[in-house]
């Protein structure tokens, strides 16, 4: 049997080298040159391969080389009883963790405030308040939104979280459902989106959800472009309704250039930054997840197609 490096996010032998090291005993091809599809029994994404899925008759295992994995869910002609799993790499989601804290911090500390100033050259001190007086709210709860709110937790933030279900978590308030989303943006004066895509969160901070956080609240968004409605948010902004919004993901990456969240004042554009996935620590994750399928073990990170994750 083959192992089918499908697509990559930028240069393919940026994955295939290391993915190449790790897979001892395997057979890596690398799409186009896939020689016999009937001989690969494992296939690896960072994106949609349109065309492929039915070539690949004896599929045992799809692996996502990416944490996200709503691209492939989406593919019409995904397999349906077919596994698929998820990679990230081990220190991943602490990268992701120190980029919240750092952006929790620069918003509870109004750094956006003071570089205007500096701007402008006027000397203004604006309040400051203690971690224990601001409010931090994180939409999810995931592995991914797990260690940021550690971090945000243990310096002192009142933090709370909103999640489809209950989910408790020592020293962090929990709202859930959708009676629990009104309540929770309430009271977030710096909200963090860390959501899943799936069709229940797609556009789920629009003009009506954003009208629910408190006045000068400031958004953080590490999930994904469409679930904000980029229009709503800068109506929210440019009526002094929202305070700040700092984004790393965008509905088109990257985000074209005559896009208005580049000049607009209330906006903080990062290049999907927040993780940056190293080929070489993801590629024994997913040689792991290989020798799993061989030796009939659980799989690490598997999706939950119903869920979307």
């Amino acid at each position: 049997m083959a192992v089918l490096l499908a697509s990559t996010i930028g240069p393919p032998e940026r994955w295939s080298d290391p993915l190449a090291a790790a897979l001892t005993g395997e057979e890596l091809r690398v799409y186009p040159d896939m020689g016999n599809p009937d001989d690969i029994d494992v296939a690896l994404f960072a994106r949609q391969q349109p065309g492929l899925f039915p070539q690949l008759r004896n599929l045992r295992l799809i692996i996502g080389l990416q944490a996200g994995v709503e691209s492939l869910l989406d593919d019409a002609e995904l397999p349906a009883d077919i596994p698929i799993v998820r990679s990230t790499q081990p220190d991943g989601d602490r990268m992701i963790a120190e980029y919240v804290l750092m952006h929790v911090l620069r918003h509870h500390r109004n750094m956006p405030d003071f570089l205007d100033n500096q701007r402008d050259a006027k000397w203004e001190k604006p309040p400051v308040l203690l971690a224990s007086e601001r409010r931090v709210g994180f939409m999810g709860l995931g592995v991914i939104a797990h260690p940021c709110v550690v971090l945000v937790r243990d310096l002192g933030f009142q933090t709370a979280s909103w999640t489809r279900t209950p989910n408790d978590m020592d020293g962090v308030e929990n709202f859930h459902g959708a009676a629990g989303l009104e309540p929770f943006l309430n009271r977030s004066d710096i909200m963090v989106n860390v959501l899943p895509l799936t069709t229940e969160t797609e556009d789920i901070l629009d003009t009506r959800t954003l009208a629910m956080l408190p006045e000068d609240a400031k958004i953080i968004n590490i999930g994904r472009g469409q679930h904000i409605v980029d229009e709503d948010l800068m109506a929210a902004l440019d009526s002094g309704r929202l305070g700040h919004a700092t984004l790393d993901v965008f509905r088109t990456e990257p985000l074209p250039g005559d896009h208005p969240f580049w000049a607009h004042p209330g906006i903080t554009v990062m290049p999907h930054t927040a993780r940056h996935s190293q080929p070489s620590r993801v590629a024994p994750q997913v040689a792991e997840n290989i020798r799993r399928l061989r030796a009939g073990e659980p799989f690490i990170q598997p999706v939950n197609r119903d869920a979307g994750y």
